[in-house]
């Protein structure tokens, strides 16, 4: 009779420690802000929309996709004149630091509203350029230090076209290839 009793109350137990006790407050599960809906690469003007997007998410794996394999971006220090080099690597790994350090509160990307495209004629037929004669703004808020930028330098994005894309509905969609600054 002790040996039974003793067993139920073993495998009541065992049974609360495996489901938890029906007295534990219930766990939420954490909240997860969902990445947001970004638009289809059609034009280049989306894609630069979508790096609005993911730039502000911290979203490396959206990066990943809007940047083509061989992208190369060039930008220069002000505080020194020195040209920086950026590769694809250099971009996504950026956007995922700024994803892993949790104090990285709120990060915006914003492009002006006034961008002009063109065919630059010395780039390959296919590609488009983008270049932005107002300032680009970007914000980081890292507590405790914000950092705000703005350019005041011309901003070129060149695209080029992947051809043919199955996810596309007009089979073409656009990665980017260049980013300069011009002083």
């Amino acid at each position: 009779m002790k040996t039974r009793r003793f067993a139920a109350c073993c495998l009541v137990t065992l049974l609360c420690l495996i489901s938890g006790c029906i007295f534990s407050p219930k766990k939420k599960p954490p909240t997860i802000t969902p990445p947001p809906d970004y638009p289809q690469l059609l034009s280049p003007f989306s894609v630069l929309d979508a790096l609005e997007f993911a730039y502000g998410a911290k979203d490396s794996n959206e990066i990943k996709v809007l940047y083509h394999k061989d992208y190369a971006g060039r930008s220069t220090d002000q505080s020194d004149q020195s040209v920086l080099n950026f590769t694809k690597a250099d971009e996504i790994e950026h956007v995922a630091a700024l994803a892993a350090k949790h104090a990285t509160i709120k990060v915006t990307l914003k492009f002006p509203p006034s961008k002009s495209r063109y065919s630059d004629l010395a780039d390959p037929p296919e590609w488009a350029t983008i270049q932005m004669t107002q300032g680009v703004n970007v914000q980081i808020d890292d507590s405790p230090t914000s950092y705000y930028l703005t350019t005041g330098v011309i901003t070129e994005f060149k695209f080029i076209p992947k051809t043919p894309d199955v996810s596309s509905s007009t089979d073409t969609t656009w990665q980017i290839i260049r980013w300069n600054e011009f002083h």
